[in-house]
């Protein structure tokens, strides 16, 4: 085997490895408020919801199968996960081994970066708005 197989498997393997013992974790020993669970800075100081609270709750539910309820916790988890796994593969296949074709692919235009800005801000403001239907935008207590 050449010396950039073996590279590619090793890389590969551990690549692998990584989302499989976050999985793992989530599934088996995670638990609502324990302590391996990350406190959000934001809720905890200004007692509001920021994009990404009830995202380890609603990553819990739904690798256990509760695909609504995953959405009830964090709605926008499901583009999250697959803009994370998309971000995964590319840092991978470009920054790790090299591929230059894949690094082309990580340059996204200025206007999504604005847009996704301006959708987090609206999604912020809206989840934290205490009336229906609003209010299930927020994650459960």
């Amino acid at each position: 085997m050449t010396k950039m197989l073996l590279k590619r498997i090793l890389v590969y393997g551990i690549a692998l490895i990584i989302p499989i013992v976050v999985i793992v974790y989530f599934y088996s020993f995670y638990q609502n408020q324990n302590s391996f669970s990350i406190k959000c800075f934001f809720h905890t100081t200004t007692g509001l919801w920021c994009p990404g609270c009830g995202g380890q709750r609603a990553f819990n539910f739904l690798l256990h199968g509760h695909f609504l309820k995953s959405l009830r916790y964090n709605i926008i988890l499901p583009f999250a996960l697959f803009i994370v796994g998309y971000l995964y593969y590319i840092v991978i296949e470009g920054w790790i081994l090299g591929n230059k074709t894949a690094n082309s692919k990580l340059h996204l235009p200025a206007s999504f970066a604005i847009n996704f800005l301006i959708f987090l801000v609206v999604y912020t403001v809206i989840r934290n708005i205490p009336s229906p239907p609003f209010i299930y935008l927020a994650p459960i207590n």
